[in-house]
């Protein structure tokens, strides 16, 4: 429940009439009740799952499911972009354009706000020696010859795609094996093709007059030729 300070001295609230309160980073709505205390809003913050882990074919656009932003301040949108191939593409990666609209329905006023472009040279690819069950930060590999510190690895899963999954390289024996730096939530089989060139971005927004959000995974963009899978989340504060 919100909390409730009495209002200022000498002071009458009326009833239903908001206030802001300065927290330090932001203003924060308040409106004071029937007895004319001040009840200051909580802000609320709501994970949703704009695209799930989808593999977009080469030449090929995949949207997002549409986000209401009614009530909603700022939203921070995930993007996670995984390659399915070592070739490089045309003249420019993979697009992701971030759009929004005016209205509550249709399709005939959408925007872009923002966009982020993936990388277009080539990957690498290289294989497990064996199996890698769920929980292990170590992976058994006698092909880890291309792979650098840093990297973000992506296995593509081509059987269950969602089994798919990013990680960052922190250490690499040449022709042994990597070191992730967190371990796999998924287990991975060792005829899965591990790619780098993977990457993640964290957009912040201010969405607050604007009506509805998507976001369109533009894998035609510059003639783009390589296959990925891409993974969309959003948190929105309210």
């Amino acid at each position: 429940m919100p909390e409730s300070v009495s209002a200022a001295t000498n002071q009458v609230l009326l009833t239903g009439r908001k206030y802001y309160f300065w927290d330090g980073t932001d203003w924060r709505p308040a409106l004071s009740d029937t007895a004319g205390a001040v009840k200051v809003s909580n802000v609320e913050t709501i994970e949703t799952e704009l695209l799930a882990h989808t593999a977009v074919a080469a030449s090929a656009q995949a949207v997002s499911s549409v986000l209401s932003l009614v009530g909603v301040k700022k939203a921070t949108v995930f993007i996670d972009h995984g390659r399915a191939a070592t070739a490089a593409f045309g003249t420019a990666g993979t697009e992701y354009r971030i759009e929004v609209s005016q209205k509550a329905s249709g399709n005939d006023t959408w925007r872009a706000l923002t966009t982020v472009v993936a990388s277009s040279v080539a990957a690498s690819s290289i294989k497990a020696t064996a199996d890698t069950p769920a929980g292990s930060a170590v992976i058994a590999s006698t092909s880890a010859t291309t792979l650098v510190k840093g990297d973000i690895i992506y296995w593509a899963n081509t059987v269950t795609v969602a089994s798919g999954e990013w990680g960052r390289v922190v250490v690499v024996a040449a022709g042994t094996s990597i070191t992730l730096q967190d371990a796999l939530t998924n287990a991975q089989d060792s005829d899965t093709n591990i790619y780098n060139k993977g990457e993640q971005f964290v957009v912040a927004l201010d969405v607050e007059a604007k009506s509805r959000m998507r976001v369109v995974v533009n894998n035609n963009n510059s003639d783009t030729s390589q296959a990925i899978q891409s993974r969309v989340a959003c948190i929105t504060e309210k």
